[in-house]
């Protein structure tokens, strides 16, 4: 079986979630593929992948979205196909959502400089913000430093809003859509640190 980091796997995670429709299970596995590969997450290994792909898989289908529309004269298609771009602005608040693979920028064969492909922006102020606050890893006091560093127009944050705090990701390109920063999304963030050793 291939390593669900290795070039060909996260290619086709990336080419899935790219597609205009795809199957929630699919969609899914990109997500979880794609999004491991991001956070460098090794642990757990198959079994913890298979999870949370279950996991969103479910999350996904909750979500009832309209399936795929009949074109003019044809009959509704109704095979379960989903808009991936669809399931990504629902997860915007909930989730986090992956980072395109840049297939280029994997030829490098240097572990340091691979580890650049999915470099997340939202990293080193999450980590200042915990150092700001003495070294308090409580969301409401860490949201409260990220917004302010958002409001001096600190990178990657754009704006400030109800939902959370906008950023831009490492890729981010003129006219894409932003992440949002909540305190659930900061909780997993928080959580993935920890397992990393960072905090």
């Amino acid at each position: 079986m291939k390593k669900l980091s290795s070039k060909p796997i996260l290619k086709r995670a990336s080419e899935i979630l790219d597609r205009d429709f795809a199957s929630p299970k699919d969609i899914a596995w990109a997500w979880v593929t794609l999004l491991q590969a991001q956070q460098e997450d090794s642990k757990g290994g198959d079994e913890n992948h298979y999870s949370r792909t279950l996991e969103f898989e479910n999350w996904i289908l909750s979500l009832n979205l309209p399936g795929q529309q009949p074109k003019e004269g044809k009959p509704a298609i109704n095979d379960g196909m989903v808009s991936p771009e669809a399931v990504k602005n629902s997860a915007r608040m909930v989730f986090e959502w992956p980072h395109p693979y840049q297939a280029d920028a994997a030829k490098t064969t240097k572990k340091s400089e691979s580890k650049e492909i999915f470099k997340d922006s939202i990293t080193k102020p999450i980590l200042d913000a915990i150092k700001d606050a003495e070294g308090s890893s409580d969301r409401a006091v860490l949201m409260g430093i990220l917004e302010a560093y958002a409001n001096e127009g600190k990178e990657p944050f754009v704006s400030v809003t109800e939902e959370g705090i906008e950023w831009k990701g490492s890729n981010w390109s003129e006219g894409e859509k932003l992440h949002l920063l909540t305190l659930k999304s900061l909780n997993n963030r928080l959580a993935n640190l920890k397992k990393k050793g960072l905090i």
